[in-house]
């Protein structure tokens, strides 16, 4: 803690220098300086092949969804999660979106990383700060710092620190997951030249319980001190470790920005804090350039049990005293890339923009005894054309040439209707197909430890899908179909195993948010429908509905927002949970669901200044004692959180 608290000092120092303290009381000051909600914060984030990079706007101080204060809750965010902050979880409603990289294990505990495509690089006028802690029943804590400042002209840095250290309220169930990146832009005085970097630091560490013993004890309340119900392992822990460094230049080509009257986001990329110089910014709207991305990430997954004949686990294969599964796995990739276009539509976008790109990868898979190389290679490329701002097609091809996802490759296409944003008239329609073929992710090809070994050749499975989307002004709809062949699975023995032949995945899906007066409504819902549920488990419909009132008091001084939010999904036999694969497989004896988590939440705002008062599931144990969202894993019973966000910035 110690270190955390001279960050928080020097954070301090830099926000109350005389330059910075004075902005502060300018605004504190004056009557007529319009909200904070005004304030010009951005970021921009980067996509790893495809185009899709913006601008997000951080220095926002509204109140609506405050209260999701966890990586695993949003508005829109539906998942199963193992009883505690900070442990694994998986989301209940289905995309098969292939991730790029050396594709290890289905993502269980990814929304806790900081990773290249979620790590920010500020767009800012003067130094920006943000500041949030949380503390709530069982010693549950979560905080978060954000600095980010322009050193000179044309180069900012920014440093993230991401920590959640929660007990839990069963015996065993502790999290303490950490995470920091430093990230820096440079953009030289003609704007040509843009580097940008990073380095990162994620650390996971977590107790496993492998759930309670007697469900029955929970489920009745028999016993009502949870940390003395029994759990099935008593002497396992699990740990991630993951780091890496980043680096992205561009050299761009053609017109530089100001010498056109078309330049996107001119008073957000090319901010003027002091009289005498000209920040410059990475601009993610800006075309006609060469690139080059050179990375390296390296994983560590280790997996400890000083009991291994507990019982839990059905084989020992190497050492009945003691567990000792550790797994790394490095890459270094090289890519090398193009954007440019011609021709011109509304505003910023050409009529023809091409990005294509080839990626070389090198990767290391290594554990206790056994060590692998592997080289790939990935063509990718990406076209758009815009019909005079009426219509845009997008189409994206990729083929990757080497172990072990040799021969993987993906074809999509993309309608939208029309180009530009639309959605404040009579809404945009986006429509698109993909096909995608897939090895397995390398966990399902080969794993060698204590408690499980497989070697596995089961060749490509493929997912075609099809969505249709419609958006207008808050309100967003739509449906996917998903055709998958040869699905790749965990089966009721956490052992990797291949479905001959097809099944398909049908969903429709909703998304509301509208006022009314002073209240607020935001709901989102999905209903889903798998034609083979004994491969794949899903609720087949699964939600999140708020409603809240939100009221200025104290002459303006302070905004209150309150209300209560429930999420619920229907019954079904959600995935257990393997602890020593970190990673879920299908079961079908518990069935889990039906039943509402209901919270209630106060959020105030006070400048720049926001709080939470969260009484988390409110309704425990008042219909049963059968919220488990995982078999094993009971939900936590009602508590109070707390929260406090602070932002500073000019």
């Amino acid at each position: 803690m110690r270190q955390l608290f001279s960050l928080f000092l020097l954070l301090l120092l830099f926000q109350t220098a005389p330059g910075n303290l004075f902005a502060q009381n300018q605004e504190t000051a004056a009557q007529s300086v319009p909200s904070p909600d005004t304030a010009s914060v951005y970021a921009a984030t980067l996509s790893n092949r495809w185009k899709g990079e913006n601008l997000t706007r951080l220095a926002d101080t509204s109140l609506k969804g405050f209260q999701f204060y966890i990586p695993t809750e949003s508005e829109s965010g539906l998942y199963l999660l193992n009883g505690n902050a900070g442990l694994a979880y998986k989301s209940m409603v289905f995309d098969p979106e292939p991730a790029s990289g050396f594709r290890f294990a289905p993502s269980d505990f990814g929304n806790y990383l900081l990773r290249n495509d979620n790590i920010n690089f500020y767009h800012i006028h003067g130094p920006y700060s943000h500041l949030f802690y949380s503390m709530g029943k069982e010693k549950e804590q979560i905080f978060n710092v954000t600095h980010a400042q322009n050193l000179s002209r044309g180069i900012t840095l920014g440093v993230d620190l991401r920590i959640i250290n929660s007990v839990g309220l069963y015996d065993r169930q502790k999290s303490d997951n950490s995470g920091v990146a430093i990230q820096g832009q440079f953009v030289s005085d003609n704007e040509r030249l843009v580097t940008l970097a990073n380095y990162h630091n994620n650390r996971l560490r977590w107790r496993e319980n492998g759930g309670i013993k007697y469900d029955s004890l929970f489920s009745e309340n028999i016993e009502t001190d949870r940390t003395r119900i029994p759990i099935n392992l008593e002497e396992a822990d699990n740990q991630i470790k993951e780091y890496g460094v980043f680096l992205r230049q561009f050299y761009y080509f053609g017109r530089k920005p100001g010498q056109a009257k078309d330049t996107i986001h001119s008073d957000s990329l090319r901010i003027k804090p002091y009289a005498d110089t000209i920040q410059r910014y990475y601009n993610p709207a800006r075309t006609n350039y060469f690139s080059y991305t050179f990375s390296y990430s390296r994983n560590s997954n280790l997996y400890k049990d000083g009991n291994p004949k507990s019982g839990y686990y059905s084989e020992i294969l190497i050492d009945s005293l003691n567990t000792y599964d550790s797994v790394y796995y490095h890459e270094i990739v090289n890519d090398i890339s193009f954007e440019g276009g011609v021709g011109r539509t509304k505003g910023q976008e050409k009529a023809l923009l091409l990005r294509a790109g080839i990626e070389y990868a090198i990767s290391v898979y290594r554990n206790d005894s056994i060590s692998k190389n592997f080289t790939r290679l990935t063509p990718y490329a990406w076209l758009s054309a815009n019909a005079f701002g009426v219509a845009r097609a997008e189409g994206k091809i990729w083929l990757t040439q080497g172990n072990p996802f040799n021969g993987d490759k993906g074809l999509s296409a993309k309608l939208s209707l029309p180009a530009a944003d639309n959605s404040a008239s009579w809404g945009n329609l986006i429509a698109s197909v993909s096909l995608d073929a897939l090895q397995p992710d390398y966990l399902y090809q080969f794993h060698y430890s204590n408690h499980f070994s497989w070697n596995n050749t089961f060749g490509q499975q493929t997912i075609f899908g099809s969505r249709a989307m419609y958006q207008r002004n808050n309100v967003k709809a739509g449906f996917n179909y998903y055709n998958l062949t040869n699905w790749v699975y965990f089966n009721q023995e956490a052992k990797p195993e291949r479905n001959d032949g097809s099944f398909s995945v049908s969903q429709a899906w909703g998304q509301a948010d509208f006022t009314l007066g002073k209240f607020n409504f935001e709901a989102f819902g999905v209903w889903q429908n798998v034609s083979k549920s004994a491969v794949l488990h899903l609720p087949e419909i699964a939600g999140r509905l708020t409603g809240s009132f939100s009221i200025p008091v104290f002459k303006r001084a302070l905004h209150l927002h309150t209300g209560f939010s429930v999420l619920y999904n229907s019954a079904f036999f959600a995935d257990a949970y393997m602890p020593a694969l970190r990673s879920y497989y299908v079961q079908n004896s518990v069935s889990t669901g039906n039943y509402p988590y209901v919270d209630g939440f106060i959020n105030i705002r006070v400048k720049r200044a926001r709080m939470y008062l969260l009484a988390k599931h409110l309704n425990s144990g008042f219909s049963g004692y059968n919220y488990i969202m995982v078999p094993g894993y009971p939900m936590p019973d009602r508590g109070l959180k707390f929260g406090i966000s602070w932002m500073f910035y000019d």
